[in-house]
Parts: C-alpha cells; structure tokens; sequence
C-alpha cells in the first residue's frame, strides 16, 4: 500500500501541478496525495484521524492545524526562503518538482517502518458486479488455504449486508462491538487503534482468520466514504499481525469500491459462464474506465479475471473484458454455514492452485505445510 502524503498550501494552481506530476512519476507507486488548498479542511481532515505518513505544508496552515497535527508524523513546511519557519524542517515550495519531491521523500524515510508493516499485508479484494457469483465462498476458501500455507489472514466483509455473523455461525453477543465501533474510534482516538483490534477482534478456529462484526448500526455501512474504506485497511494492516487480508467487496462500482480496490494488491474479478454476468462485468469495466479514467486503468495489472462454476468449455477467446486468470469448478455444496468452506475436493484443489498463482505473481514464498 502507498504512502498518504498530504500536502497544504493555498494556490490551486500548484496543487494541479504537482498532482499532475506525482500521477504519472514513479513516485505514484509509493504515494497517494491529499491536498488541500483551505485550512478549514486541512484541519478537518486531520481531526479525522484518518492514517498519515507525511505532511508538507505552508506556514500558515501549519500555525492553523499546530494543535491538531499528528504525533510521530513527519511534517515539512513548504516556504518562499530558508529560515522562514524555523521550527520545522523547510523545504523550498518553488523549486524543480523532482527536487522537491526527492526532498518530501527524505523527509518520510522516519515514517518508512510503519509503511513497511501496511506494505507487509497482502490486500486481496474478491469483487464481482453482480451478486450471487460465489464471492464469499471463494473469499472463506481463499481465507483457508492461505492459513493452511502458513499465513496470518485476517477477513474484512465490507458488503452493505454483511452476514459474517451468520455464516460463521457467530453471532454476536449483547454488547460486542464491529465495524461501527472502529470507525468511531478511527476518528475520535487513532491513537487506539490498535488496542480496540486487540480487544474486539474475533478468532474463526475452521478458517483460522481473524475478522471483525458487522456495524452494529447499518446506517453507518450506508455512508461509509472511501476515506473511512481506506482508514479501516490501513488500520489493519498497520497492526503488523497479518500477512494478508482478504476484502470481500459486493457489486457496485463508486468511490468507495475504487478506493477499495486502490488499496488492493491484487483484485479476483470473479465472473460465472452465464452470457449475463459477463456482459455485466464488461458494462461495469467499460463505466470503471468511462468514469474514473487513469485511476481505473492503473488497476489493469492487478486485474485477475477469474471464471467460477465453470463446466470446464470456457474458452479465453469469448466475449469478456479480460482473458480469464484462473477457472474454478462449482462447489459441489449447499452453500451454508461456515463448514461449506470445505468445499468439494475440486473446487478446493482449484483454488489451492489459484492461491499459488496469486503468491507467484506477487513475489512472494508460500510455506510448505508438509
């Protein structure tokens, strides 16, 4: 996951400037920009508490946030001569853009062993643009086979229904707290975040992953912002406990979906044989890349097509927006309760193989389970 570097100063026009060049640098790889050009909303953000890495400023917006700035943040303010404002470190607004940006870089390295726990987490989001495609359980059965390899896997449902409760066969207790609970606490006490995962994080013993109830209000499911997505991610990520979390994503194509799917590493677009899934899943690619342009298109490589309760006669050469990464039978289940996670013999040696191909392509080294 990118680094969140936030960036204040008034000129709009500077701030088109340097987005415009961080987009299409390599350091797009490594960041994601929040600016702002008003102190108000450069104030709010960081009330928030929403995740930082870096903070590059100017004067007067840093004397407008100085009660409100994070502890532990990196912070630069960006000034017109050296010594200016003293009691940060300076870094010159007007200069060469890859100078000053090799200088915010410098100033983030602080910063670079918490981005290193977030980075150490594999994001895996399995998301569909139509229901009943079997997300879910290939998400449960992902979740498993990578806890059997070895993994520490922690299962994120950020579906508008989301009924973990009710297929792990868990339902929550009078007075457990879930999604609703976290987002308070991102945004009231950040600086506890990690002691409410310790506490209120639930433990699957099958699955052996760990996962969080749903909001206790559905109120705040409906309105969560793509910000709030990103926060509850990186939040997770940042405990340094997990070497991959699983996001189980349901259709729709928004802000919040595309943040998701930003903070992903890799994206399983899961499609059936159904000519009408698959038309679709073209109509929602077209309107991804219609709609949010550049920012869509650079999700391409982590893009895997992947055809579920196939027959075995698909053919990549069919009508679809992608060629298929992976092919998996059907279950062989009924689909209930968290035991239909041991799918059919199959279906679970297809996705065994899926889980392979998902570690290769990242890089990564699986741990023989003997």
């Amino acid at each position: 996951m990118r680094h969140q570097l936030v960036i204040a100063v008034k000129e709009r026009d500077y701030v088109k400037r340097l987005a415009d060049y961080v987009r299409d640098s390599p350091f797009s790889e490594q960041w994601q920009l929040t600016a702002f050009t008003h102190a108000e909303a450069f104030v709010q953000f960081l009330k928030s508490g929403y995740p930082v890495h870096g903070i590059s400023a100017q004067p007067s917006m840093l004397e407008a946030a100085a009660e409100v700035l994070p502890e532990g943040v990196p912070v630069a303010a960006l000034v017109t001569a050296l010594g200016q404002f003293p009691d940060y470190h300076e870094l010159l607004q007007f200069q060469s853009l890859p100078a000053l940006l090799q200088g915010m870089a410098s100033l983030m390295v602080p910063a670079s062993q918490q981005a290193a726990r977030e980075q150490a987490a594999q994001v895996i989001t399995v998301y569909s643009a139509s229901g009943g495609v079997g997300k879910t359980t290939l998400a449960r059965q992902l979740i498993q086979t990578a806890s059997s390899n070895g993994e520490r896997v922690f299962y994120l449902n950020l579906e508008r229904w989301n009924t973990v409760d009710a297929w792990l066969e868990a339902g929550a207790a009078l007075g457990d707290e879930g999604l609703s609970q976290l987002l308070y606490t991102l945004q009231s006490h950040p600086d506890k975040v990690n002691d409410w995962l310790a506490r209120h994080c639930k433990r699957h013993a099958l699955l052996r992953a760990d996962y969080i109830l749903p909001c206790s209000n559905p109120e705040d499911r409906m309105t969560l912002h793509a910000a709030d997505a990103e926060a509850i991610i990186r939040a997770i990520a940042a405990t340094g406990h997990y070497d991959r979390i699983v996001i189980d994503l349901d259709e729709g194509l928004d802000e919040l979906h595309l943040a998701v799917l930003e903070q992903s590493n890799q994206i399983i677009w899961l499609v059936t044989e159904d000519p009408a899934i698959q038309r679709k899943s073209q109509l929602a690619f077209q309107y991804g890349r219609q709609r949010f342009g550049e920012r869509f298109r650079s999700l391409d490589h982590r893009l895997l097509m992947v055809v579920n309760r196939s027959d075995g006669q698909f053919h990549t050469g069919r009508s679809t927006f992608k060629p298929a990464f992976a092919v998996l039978p059907d279950t062989g289940t009924a689909g209930r309760g968290a035991s239909s996670a041991l799918a059919s013999p199959p279906y679970m040696a297809a996705v065994e193989r899926l889980f392979q191909q998902l570690v290769k392509e990242e890089g990564g080294i699986t741990i023989a389970t003997g």
